[in-house]
């Protein structure tokens, strides 16, 4: 695909690197709420999602943004970060999401499914969706059909 500058590459591992080493708790571990529940690193599955925006559909992404974003910040305490950015002419929005676990991940795709997948769909057209971490064989088979492709970890840390 060519549809990445190597500027934007660049960047978009920097932002990564810096939400999953900088933002993270202490000892391997981070918290996923205000109680401080401890969670394994090696149990995290985060994804990169990179989408085209559909022809005048740019303020209605902004709008479903913060209309998932309460949701998720107030219902799902074990996402850790989901990040939402837009490329300077409009015309890609770029979905980092951050989960404790997998069955974080599944409790947020089934909100989804439920709340917003058929509204945000409409607006977006997938690029490419990048899994990472350990994922479950469930999140598996709920990613693939929006075209997951999943990279395993080798190994590493979280502070």
């Amino acid at each position: 695909m060519n549809y990445c500058k190597p500027s934007l590459i660049t960047c978009t591992l920097v932002l990564l690197f810096i939400n999953l080493f900088v933002n993270l708790g202490n000892d391997g571990q981070t918290t996923a709420d205000d109680s401080k529940r401890k969670i394994k690193s090696s149990e995290h599955v985060y994804w990169l999602i990179t989408t085209s925006i559909k022809e005048g559909q740019l303020d209605a992404l902004k709008k479903i943004n913060a209309e998932m974003v309460k949701n998720t910040k107030n219902n799902e305490p074990e996402t850790l970060t989901y990040d939402w950015s837009i490329s300077a002419d409009g015309k890609k929005c770029y979905f980092f999401e951050h989960y404790a676990n997998s069955e974080a991940v599944m409790i947020h795709t089934k909100t989804f499914g439920e709340k917003f997948a058929e509204r945000l769909l409409g607006m977006i057209e997938i690029d490419s969706f990048e899994v990472f971490g350990n994922p479950d064989e469930n999140v598996q088979n709920s990613l693939s059909p929006l075209g997951a492709k999943f990279n395993s970890s080798i190994g590493g840390f979280s502070r």
